[in-house]
């Protein structure tokens, strides 16, 4: 018997409707998605490459993929203005795909390549390929994993973890795989490898879906745009990686990761997989419009790396587009989402990880609503928030400074770094972002440099709590609080 786990009408894809969860399959998610408040999807690397993946569908679907400029605009407005997806334009899609969205398919399973059953050695196991569980000689995170009793996965979350590591499947030593009598054993990192995602929210899944759809964007090709599950060719791995055309090249097709599932006899479980390279030589460079990219000193653009440790709220800024010190390029969609006056909050998914194996931690956080804050509608606000961002991010780096530096020359000299200062970080930290959205929700801009002063000033008695009784840690802490009020020199490190 075929084993078949068909995504489109198989459960799923978890969403939240009326405050409660339930698992749907890709065609009640576009046909009910006005009804569902939100995807709640448990694993972050795999909701952001979802949301990508819906993001193309429903272009597909809504036609967005063949309009630019004025028509597209007009067209996405249309669209939100019919509150749902159109069920004939929904079902018409996913016929024109029937079978390509198989999980088990032997042919053309879904986002995957049949020929590493053949071109594999070995497989890579199912440990492999679910990010949380240790696989060889990687770390544990959240359960006792071994490669010598892996327990299988649900066919469901299989295709979650699926998604998740074509999206940020680690760079270097993989199964090795051997095509046209060459042998290789590493691979390149996904394209959202160790990176932060940016998403705006409308007033249900519907709204969220059709306002994360991007504008093609300038030196986006013309030419032919297909999705992996929608081309009749399998990839070449030796030759030219496919185009990261818009929307579905770009959304979908920059994998450099190649995963086979193995199923289960009846078809309802993952027991093993294929986890390796996909292509051998470098792709198109292409802006993923859900990320902040930075500057770097020597011109280049790089995507701003997730830090477990970063709360969201410093990151505002950055998407707001105020003015900030640092050259920083906010998500394409949220220059999208400027025109269409909505008041939505934005989710953040991040994925702490280096680009090999080391993956530390995952999450994902939302705003309040602040689209109505983006400079092209707010630029006051957005101004204002940059502005309490570096102020927040300089005061914070000057009592890091002052307490290792006061630590330093009194307290310890062999120990550069102390106590103090982590202890003093942490203080701070936890308590600016209350600081924070206080003076952005009254608009009292100017005067958060006083407020963030008073808690840097807290956070350096905070740390030398206790140890500040003997004269020389008195005046230790004396300095620092000295070293706190003393701008520091133009050219000098904060």
């Amino acid at each position: 018997m075929m084993k078949s786990f068909d995504l489109v009408d198989r459960p799923w894809i978890p969403v939240v409707a009326g405050g409660k969860s339930e698992q749907v399959g890709f065609r009640e998610l576009f046909l009910r998605a006005a009804e569902f408040e939100d995807l709640a999807l448990p694993v972050p690397p795999a909701a952001s490459g979802l949301w990508r993946i819906l993001y193309a569908i429903t272009a597909r679907v809504t036609g967005l993929d063949v309009l630019r400029g004025e028509a597209w605009r007009k067209r996405q407005v249309q669209v939100l203005d019919q509150g749902r997806f159109l069920p004939d334009e929904v079902d018409a899609y996913f016929a024109k795909y029937q079978g390509r969205f198989d999980l088990f398919d032997p042919l053309r399973p879904w986002m995957q390549d049949p020929r590493l059953a053949e071109e594999c050695p070995k497989s890579s196991g199912v440990n492999k390929l679910v990010f949380d569980r240790p696989a060889g000689n990687t770390q544990v995170w959240f359960g006792h994993h071994t490669d010598a009793d892996a327990a299988a996965v649900d066919a469901d979350e299989a295709a979650w973890y699926l998604i998740a590591q074509l999206y940020y499947g680690a760079s270097g030593r993989c199964s090795s795989r051997e095509v046209a009598g060459q042998k290789f054993a590493n691979s390149n990192a996904g394209p959202l490898r160790g990176t932060m995602s940016y998403h705006p929210l409308g007033e249900n899944l519907f709204e969220s879906l059709v306002v994360g759809v991007p504008p093609r964007q300038s030196g986006q090709g013309d030419g032919p745009d297909l999705c992996p599950w929608e081309r009749d060719e399998l990839p070449d791995p030796l030759g030219v990686p496919w185009p990261a055309s818009w929307p579905g090249g770009a959304l979908t097709g920059r994998a450099r990761h190649a995963v086979l599932l193995v199923p289960d006899a009846a078809g309802e479980a993952v027991v093993d997989a294929y986890v390796t390279w996909a292509w051998r030589l470098p792709g198109a460079e292409q802006v993923d419009p859900y990320v902040v990219r930075r500057q770097n000193k020597e011109g280049g653009w790089y995507q701003i790396p997730a830090d477990g440790s970063r709360a969201l709220w410093r990151d505002v800024d950055a998407l707001l587009g105020g003015n900030t010190e640092v050259k920083t390029h906010r998500p394409d969609i949220m220059i999208a989402a400027a025109d269409l006056e909505l008041d939505g909050h934005v989710r953040a998914y991040g994925f702490d990880q280096d680009g090999q194996a080391k993956d530390r931690q995952w999450f994902t956080a939302m705003t309040p609503p602040i689209l109505g804050w983006l400079r092209e509608r707010d630029p006051e606000t957005a101004d204002g928030v940059a502005m309490l961002t570096r102020t927040a991010e300089t005061i914070g780096r000057r009592v890091g400074t002052a307490l290792r530096q006061v630590w330093r020359e009194v307290a310890n000299a062999k120990d550069r770094e102390g106590p103090w200062a982590r202890v003093g970080e942490a203080y701070y930290w936890s308590r600016a972002e209350a600081v924070f959205w206080e003076h952005v929700r009254e608009g009292r801009f100017a005067e958060g440099g006083r407020a963030f002063a008073r808690l840097g000033h807290q956070a350096i008695d905070h740390a030398a709590d206790g140890e500040a009784s003997p004269p020389r840690m008195v005046r230790a802490v004396q300095t620092a609080h000295r070293l706190l009020s003393t701008p520091a020199k133009k050219g000098s490190a904060a």
